[in-house]
């Protein structure tokens, strides 16, 4: 595109978004048409010369905010207004909320214990650059399994780490194994161990919740039995960092919560500032575990989901 053509994109945008003026009346003071000043306008938003962003008022979002934060006993709820209904926008506006927090809460020297998911694998790549020194990202949960299954753990601790300019520590086991023994076997390995105690003296913990739901990822890692599945969807209400918690926020299954390769649920509970992340209402039972259960100080979640956990409380 010629120089001549680019700045009259620019006047045209510039006349338009700075100065208030009509399609009209740029036309006539550019002689073309109403239709090609549409399509200028149009060319400098592909240009990257014009940004529109939608800006949504949050005040009135206070009073659920304050309501989650005196019934679960929070140091801060983040309600987002539902103004699109489609899951990718809510989940990628609840994330957004998140990460402009983050800078806040995340301090030089400190150990940032983080889980993986969708919902953390959206908030990773949002996450703003952070001017930070001596920061470890750790992983608190195994992820990997015997299925080419994408956890997303990766890619999240790297966007961490590449946020706060830190180090990074990866949990190379299975979420699942198939008994204590295996478990513990695995956990007493030197390098396992290491991130499993850094995790669990973490500063900061981030982490979402998952439903009990055939096709959930921790479900298709852990390749339950019908009867097993069966019985962890009696006992338990949802997940946080692959511990299946029941309604009160204990753990649902003790027996099976043994062979769990993780941060135990009592260690992340400890963590001094835990950030909890969801979005849609079908996770309100696994959000109000996680309440219940002393799993978060910093709740993110989206509109519909905040008015559900509170009128099921």
């Amino acid at each position: 595109m010629d120089v001549g053509k680019v700045n009259q994109i620019l006047r045209v945008a510039k006349m338009y978004y700075e100065m208030g003026m009509g399609q009209r009346d740029i036309g006539e003071k550019e002689k073309i048409s109403k239709s090609t000043v549409s399509r200028l306008l149009k060319n400098a938003e592909e240009m990257g010369f014009v940004k529109i962003t939608v800006e949504k008022p949050m005040y009135f979002m206070a009073d659920i905010e304050e309501a989650l934060c005196r019934r679960y006993g929070l140091k801060k709820a983040v309600v987002t207004p539902l103004v699109v209904n489609d899951r990718d926008v809510i989940l990628a506006d609840v994330c957004r909320s998140a990460a402009a927090e983050l800078p806040s809460l995340i301090r030089s020297d400190s150990v940032v214990a983080v889980a993986w998911g969708r919902t953390l694998t959206e908030l990773a790549g949002l996450l703003p650059p952070m001017k930070r020194t001596g920061v470890k990202v750790v992983q608190i949960n195994g992820g990997s399994s015997r299925l080419l299954y994408d956890t997303g753990s990766d890619s999240v601790l790297k966007a961490f780490k590449d946020a706060v300019d830190g180090e990074a520590y990866r949990l190379a086991a299975p979420a699942v194994v198939d008994n204590i023994f295996i478990a513990e076997a695995i956990k007493s390995d030197s390098q396992i161990r290491s991130v499993i105690d850094t995790a669990e003296n973490a500063d900061i913990g981030i982490w979402s919740v998952g439903k009990v739901a055939k096709g959930s990822i921790l479900y298709e890692l852990v390749g339950f039995s019908e009867s097993d599945f069966a019985r962890i969807k009696k006992l338990s209400d949802g997940d946080v960092c692959s511990h299946y918690l029941n309604a009160s926020g204990k753990l649902a299954d003790e027996a099976f919560d043994g062979r769990v390769v993780a941060a135990s649920a009592e260690k992340l509970r400890n963590i001094p500032d835990k950030v909890l992340v969801a979005a849609g209402a079908d996770k309100a039972d696994a959000v109000r575990a996680s309440l219940n259960g002393g799993f978060a100080d910093y709740l993110f979640i989206d509109e519909a989901l905040a008015k559900k956990v509170l009128k099921s409380s």
